[in-house]
């Protein structure tokens, strides 16, 4: 049940002692979420997921407003904040509504899932994604010339993250139309599906431009076997600040929000005030 519009009560509503999760809900891939790990942690917690905004096509809310949107959700809630979580690119947003939390009460701590900053290939691999997804309604030559796309975009230089997202969404709404046309599916653009895909690559393209480089010095990051074998990238951001402390864990990427090992580590780290 929502507390406002822009958070959702996921698990014990009748804790005071609060933590956030920040993380993109309703992903069609099949993986844990937080509502796995809060009801592995247990009653102790109350936990609150963010709501992401519903986008249109060509007006997409900054990264900023997502997180003034969520801080004043929690502000108004009035209990404690014990701890922000982020997963992926929601790692991204819950850095910075961590930091904003402290400005009116003791500083949260910030936990981080297999993080993910926002790229031209991180993009292109969702569009891929998507595109076989949705690939039993495209021709051939129509999942090819997407697939073409989201390698396009995936090798795409500029470090305009929004303009990326648009010019990607743009391009597999052109090729998805006439496959939803044939299918009598009606207009591809107002789909409920394609809106959902429009909203999500408009949270991750604006997460770039959150300043992180402070908070990710004070962020404890839990990352599986999978991401630690990625790129700096997942540590680092671009200015090149390493975070306050990093865990490995052998588990990959799909189980690490419904890990035995991880769940422990969490609440060793709530436990620990």
């Amino acid at each position: 049940m929502p507390i406002s519009s822009h958070w959702d009560v996921i698990f014990n509503a009748g804790s005071s002692q609060t933590v956030l999760g920040i993380d993109f809900s309703g992903k069609k891939c099949r993986e844990p979420s937080f509502t796995e790990l809060a009801s592995r942690i247990g009653a102790r917690y109350r936990f609150l997921q963010a709501r992401p905004v519903t986008v249109r096509l060509g007006h997409r809310p900054s990264g900023y407003q997502y997180v003034v949107s969520w801080v004043e959700g929690a502000r108004q809630d009035g209990n404690p904040m014990r701890a922000v979580l982020g997963h992926r690119v929601g790692s991204i947003y819950a850095a910075v509504v961590a930091e904003c939390v402290s400005q009116w009460q003791p500083e949260p701590d910030i936990i981080l899932f297999d993080p993910q900053f926002a790229s031209a290939e991180f993009l292109g691999r969702e569009l891929h994604k998507e595109i076989s997804a949705t690939s039993s309604l495209m021709s051939d030559d129509e999942i090819e010339h997407a697939r073409q796309i989201a390698h396009e975009i995936s090798d795409l230089k500029s470090r305009d993250m929004v303009q990326i997202a648009t010019y990607a969404v743009e391009s597999y709404l052109e090729v998805i139309t006439p496959a939803f046309e044939r299918a009598g599916l009606g207009d591809a653009r107002g789909s409920e599906l394609n809106k959902h895909f429009i909203s999500y690559m408009a949270w991750l393209s604006v997460a770039a431009e959150l300043d992180v480089s402070r908070a990710l010095k004070k962020s404890i990051v839990v990352m599986s076997r999978d991401y630690a074998g990625l790129p700096g990238r997942m540590l680092f951001d671009d200015s090149g600040s390493l975070v306050n402390r990093c865990i490995v864990c052998d588990v990959s990427h799909a189980e690490l929000l419904r890990s035995d090992f991880v769940t422990k580590e969490v609440l060793d780290m709530l436990e620990s005030r």
